[in-house]
């Protein structure tokens, strides 16, 4: 907890960080959800799908730089800054690629799968993040 405020978190929080990339995994798998009523045919979900993708660079990229000055001294903070900013830019590069598949380019064997390992890369985070502060490796 902070000292000024009662109920404010801090941003070397154990839990905060264990909810935070939680939800980013849950979000993730979100993502997956919107792709598949997408290719189910609902047209409502190519710009649903297309925000989240956008939502989830930007949140877990925030998070990656946050992590990385918060944690710098929190045995595994580094590392799970580094994860955050890992998944970040696999995110942007998966963003590519559903961009160009949108545009007509035959991507969408290299995009869907991409989404696959997605999930398990932020379950993978989230594993990181229930470290923080721990003494095993």
């Amino acid at each position: 907890m902070t000292a000024g405020k009662p109920g404010a978190v801090a941003l070397g929080d154990r839990p905060g960080w264990r909810v935070v990339t939680v939800s980013l995994a849950a979000a993730v798998l979100l993502e997956a959800a919107f792709a598949g009523v997408m290719l189910s045919g609902a047209g409502w979900a190519r710009g649903a799908h297309a925000a989240m993708a956008v939502v989830l660079v930007a949140a877990t990229l925030a998070a990656g730089a946050t992590a990385l000055v918060a944690l710098r001294r929190v045995a595994h903070g580094p590392k799970l800054g580094w994860s955050l900013l890992s998944l970040a830019a696999v995110m942007f590069v998966q963003g590519g690629l559903g961009a160009l598949t949108a545009k007509g380019a035959n991507l969408t064997w290299l995009h869907v799968p991409l989404g696959a390992a997605l999930v398990g890369f932020a379950v993978y985070v989230a594993m990181v993040a229930r470290r923080l502060g721990g003494n095993d490796a």
